[in-house]
């Protein structure tokens, strides 16, 4: 007898379940059945086992790439996330429906269309329906859902499992939704209690604070500058700590970019110590408000800060760096002295800002007078960058002449003169003055 073998060949498809790392969209209710104005929702779920701020999350759809803006919010593990079309709480379609965790306008297409959870610009979930080829990209994963009809949902199979394939992953059904909440926890999982413990304790403060250095009676703090030197400026405060003075670990003073240590000077009693400090201002330092700021750590690292602020006040000053010209001339002749920017130079003349601000000079002079005469001041001529014949030279006068120069903070100037004697001038010595007065801008 013959045998017939007959062998039976089975394909097995094995379908890998990967776990959901991130959250998912658990629920996609587009097209209502009643009110496609306030019907629709997009339901989110934390399967992780950490709570996930998704604080400033954007919903993205066809319609726009940041369709709904999440407000601050947190999805603790296991909970969900509804969100729904403005106009929810009147006008889903199922009474038994929670009221939604935000609601917000947004516009979901019927068909051929997705949504996307994004934070930031990163692509979190999405799920799509329809003809891929007309599904905007990032809007779908794998191949889309067909479609669900009006009044169902797309609705992830697994919760807590996302393969990253909209066909595999959801079925079309009549959503079931939940809110904030909410909350699921599987068989044999862990369930999570948040735990807030508040730990009383003893903080540094700050008695009180002053900066001593005050040159003028006025309300609040004005400081003048010393031409061509520094200010130092002095401050002191009292420090309080109920766990005992050594209990403060620095006091430190921030003013104009610099930090420095403030000093326990002297422990008033058990709980208040008294901390100094001097800072130096320089003379060329801007005059307006300066902010002294004052940090206190203590050893278990609370911090506490405090404000104060003075006014460091306009300095208008210049130096010249010699008393005295002497000319050697002849009639009919020119002498002149070369200003530099070298204040050793004693014959040549350098103005030099000692103050803070830009300032300009006003300049006048006498006649030279002598026993065999007078030579008019207009002969002296002056000039600020060598040139005698541009806009910052000019001749000599009784009256002041501005000239208007801005010679910064801390700069120093050449100042030129030229003696030009007139033919008829009788010899013998002459003498004068010349003025110069530092002008603020």
């Amino acid at each position: 007898m013959k045998k017939v073998f007959a062998q039976i060949i089975i394909f097995l498809t094995v379908m890998q379940v990967a776990f959901a790392e991130s959250v998912v969209i658990n629920q996609a209710l587009y097209d209502p059945l009643a009110h496609e104005s306030g019907g629709e929702a997009i339901e989110l779920y934390n399967p992780t086992a950490d709570a996930v701020n998704i604080s400033g999350w954007v919903i993205a759809t066809e319609t726009s790439d940041t369709d709904v803006t999440l407000p601050n919010a947190i999805i603790r593990s296991g909970g969900y996330y509804l969100i729904a079309d403005e106009g929810w709480a009147s006008g889903r379609g199922n009474p038994g429906w929670p009221e939604a965790d935000h609601e917000e306008t947004m516009t979901i297409t019927n068909s051929n269309a997705g949504v996307a959870i994004k934070n930031s610009t990163n692509v979190i979930d999405a799920v799509g329906w329809g003809d891929p080829a007309s599904i905007e990209t990032g809007l779908y994963e794998g191949t889309p859902h067909p479609g669900s009809s009006p009044g169902q949902a797309l609705v992830r199979i697994n919760r807590d499992a996302d393969t990253d394939n909209n066909s595999h992953d959801f079925t079309s059904k009549v959503p079931d939704f939940h809110r904030s909440t909410s909350s699921t926890n599987a068989s044999g999982s862990a369930s999570h209690i948040s735990v807030v413990a508040i730990v009383e304790g003893s903080f540094p403060t700050i008695n009180s604070f002053s900066i001593i250095t005050d040159d003028e009676d006025a309300p609040g703090i004005q400081i003048h500058p010393i031409p061509k030197k520094k200010k130092a400026v002095e401050v002191r405060g009292v420090v309080t700590h109920f766990n005992g003075n050594d209990f403060v670990e620095k006091v430190e003073l921030e003013v104009d970019g610099r930090k420095l240590n403030m000093t326990r000077e002297t422990d008033l009693n058990d709980n208040n110590s008294l901390y100094e400090a001097e800072f130096e201002m320089n003379f060329y330092d801007d005059p307006g408000n300066y902010p002294v700021n004052v940090t206190v750590t203590d050893k278990a690292g609370f911090t506490l800060n405090y404000s104060m602020a003075f006014e460091y006040m306009t300095s208008i000053a210049v130096e010249i760096d010699t008393s005295s010209l002497e000319f050697l001339a002849v009639p009919g002749k020119s002498s002149e002295i070369a200003g530099d920017s070298d204040e050793t130079t004693k014959n040549n003349v350098t103005i030099r800002n000692i103050g803070n601000s830009v300032v300009d000079v006003g300049i006048s002079g006498t006649n030279l007078t002598g026993s065999s005469g007078v030579i008019d001041v207009s002969n002296i001529r002056y000039t600020f960058n060598g040139d005698y014949e541009n806009g910052m030279a000019g001749s000599l006068s009784p009256e002041e002449e501005t000239e208007r120069i801005g010679i910064r903070a801390a700069a120093r100037q050449p100042l030129s003169f030229r003696l030009d004697v007139p033919t008829a001038t009788s010899p013998g010595n002459y003498t004068g003055t010349i003025t110069l007065i530092a002008i603020g801008k």
